[in-house]
């Protein structure tokens, strides 16, 4: 029998969106037609359950952190699969965006190198994994181990404490990247604090639009966050500028990697630089792969 949205409570609502992605998580690995694009949407649902268990920290304290810690080495083992699927997708929109056809050209062909290194390196995991038999079945016992956590004791105090956390830990990080000194990992451990904040907004968010009247907490927690952070609306633009500055790091590390050749040192000489004209400029295709 299923329990009307309006008796099971914040907790059991956060347990269902949880176990959303974790089904997202096994759909995106089981599928075969686009190993690729699986790997870069499965990696996207272990962040967004990452993020909806944070929201339980408080509460569920060390069975929490094992979950998440499995979580981490899952998306971990997938990074590698989904860095090279990413700088083959930026640059075919480099060379799409070309403002000459010798650009153009030079885009072009560092993609197709790219594309053999990014079919070689799954060609290697999947003989290692046939299927990813083994992941899957990580995921099937994290889903057993998710649905034990005690999300019926879960109440919206606890919530409003984890995303007081988060703030603080934003907070942090934006001061240290932002800093005269500012390191490449302080500026992306800047960005994915805004990006794990982000999506315990948009959880919070889904919470409402699904069921509007299931829990009034909900609505008095986004309210909250709007206080906390009256700025927080603009942290999207904040995530995908920062977003579009590694993805273009990632690409020159993959341009590095390649063999010695023509294409290979055209392609690095041609890169973007940051600002204005370079990182941002491919950052609004980036947005929805760097959610």
């Amino acid at each position: 029998m299923t329990v009307p949205a309006d008796e099971r409570g914040l907790g059991a609502d956060l347990r269902a969106g949880a176990l959303d992605q974790m089904r997202a998580i096994a759909a995106a690995l089981a599928g075969t037609t686009a190993r690729h694009r699986g790997v870069h949407e499965a990696r996207k649902a272990i962040r967004r359950l990452r993020a909806v268990l944070e929201l339980a920290h408080a509460r569920f304290g060390r069975r929490a952190q094992r979950l998440d810690a499995r979580l981490q080495t899952l998306a971990g083992s997938l990074s590698a699969l989904r860095d090279a699927h990413v700088v083959v997708d930026l640059a075919g929109r480099l060379a799409r965006r070309a403002t000459d056809e010798e650009e153009r050209r030079r885009w072009s062909a560092a993609r197709r190198r790219l594309v053999v290194r990014r079919q070689l390196l799954l060609a290697a995991t999947l003989a290692q994994d046939p299927a990813f038999a083994t992941r899957l079945a990580e995921v099937a016992r994290l889903e057993t181990a998710l649905r034990r956590l005690p999300w019926d004791r879960l109440d919206p105090e606890d919530v409003r404490r984890a995303l007081a956390r988060s703030l603080r830990r934003v907070e942090r990080a934006r001061v240290s990247a932002t800093a005269t000194a500012a390191t490449v990992e302080q500026r992306h451990r800047w960005r994915r604090r805004l990006r794990r904040l982000r999506m315990q907004w948009n959880a919070l968010k889904t919470l409402r639009q699904r069921e509007p009247e299931s829990d009034p907490a909900v609505r008095r927690l986004l309210a909250w966050l709007c206080r906390k952070a009256p700025g927080f609306r603009t942290v999207s633009e904040a995530v995908d500028a920062l977003g579009a500055e590694q993805d273009l790091g990632l690409l020159r590390a993959a341009l590095e990697a390649l063999p010695e050749s023509q294409v290979r040192t055209e392609a690095l000489a041609g890169l973007p630089g940051p600002g204005p004209g370079g990182a941002r400029s491919v950052a609004p295709a980036d947005a929805a792969q760097n959610t």
